[in-house]
């Protein structure tokens, strides 16, 4: 799989998604893509087929076709405190389950919308 992380999503990220498997991991601010606006990011992903992380709760409700989105929701925004949100979410939820959806990771629960609300 292929990842994008946001500008907002730690670096570390990275490291942590390599570690559970054959996947491809980019971000905006490596790619020199800083300040590109959601609408652009999201259609970007959608052409690469990669899997938008973030932080961003702007993209709970996108309003175009998106590939795959996940949305960091952590109630710290260290990158130590997203990075053990996001591992504990991989112990729990195979990434393969992740297609054409929009899963929102949260301390205590994981939401998932398989579709762009109306």
């Amino acid at each position: 799989m292929k990842f994008k992380l946001d500008e907002n999503a730690p670096w570390v990220l990275k490291t942590v998604i390599e570690n559970v498997g054959q996947h491809e991991v980019d971000s905006v601010f490596h790619e020199n893509i800083s300040g590109i606006d959601d609408k652009n990011l999201n259609l970007k992903c959608y052409e690469e087929k990669r899997i938008l992380t973030t932080l961003n709760a702007d993209f709970i409700n996108p309003i175009d076709n998106f590939y795959r989105i996940m949305i960091l929701r952590s109630k710290k925004q260290g990158k130590n405190a997203v990075k053990e949100l996001f591992e504990k979410f991989l112990i729990r939820f195979p990434l393969e389950e992740t297609s054409g959806k929009i899963i929102i990771i949260e301390p205590n629960q994981i939401r998932i919308r398989s579709e762009i609300p109306q």
